[in-house]
């Protein structure tokens, strides 16, 4: 009696989106035949196929060069926001009471006075900066790209 041969019961597609615990957009990955279907209907994927695997090289091709090209324009970007240096003050009292802070809000609308768009998110700030002196707060630019802008705080003394 000859033996089955076993069918794969993985099958490669291309991610036309980012999945969660899957893979990112223009990847090709191995999944389940049933879980291929799942992503083809929802426009998620795309199946590979003998006919179709010029198309997709050429997708896969283009998606490299866009991910090329936006991964350096956030390398400028980075460049650009790390020789820029944020200079403020906060309002203290007499007694050493600290009456204001520097905030997300803050250092998002400075940035945006560069024509540098990020969301607050974006801006790894814990608390807001309630020290005078200079402080480093990085900024996620997307991509695993993330830039230091200088912040140097000044007291303001207030009667």
């Amino acid at each position: 009696m000859p033996k089955k041969i076993k069918k794969d019961k993985n099958i490669p597609v291309l991610l036309i989106e980012d999945i969660p615990q899957i893979g990112n957009r223009g990847e090709i990955k191995k999944v389940r035949r049933g879980f291929a279907l799942y992503l083809l209907r929802k426009g998620q994927a795309i199946i590979i196929t003998p006919e179709n695997k010029d198309k997709i090289d050429k997708l896969v091709r283009v998606s490299e060069e866009k991910l090329a090209k936006k991964q350096k324009e956030l390398e400028e970007l980075k460049e650009k926001i790390e020789k820029l240096s944020f200079n403020t003050s906060i309002r203290v009292g007499a007694h050493g009471e600290v009456y204001s802070s520097v905030t997300k809000l803050h250092i998002k609308k400075f940035l945006e006075s560069y024509n540098i768009f990020v969301d607050k998110e974006d801006i790894a700030l814990a608390e807001p900066i309630k020290i005078p002196g200079e402080h480093i707060v990085e900024i996620n630019l997307g991509l695993n790209i993330k830039a230091n802008l200088k912040i140097i705080v000044e007291e303001e003394k207030v009667a």
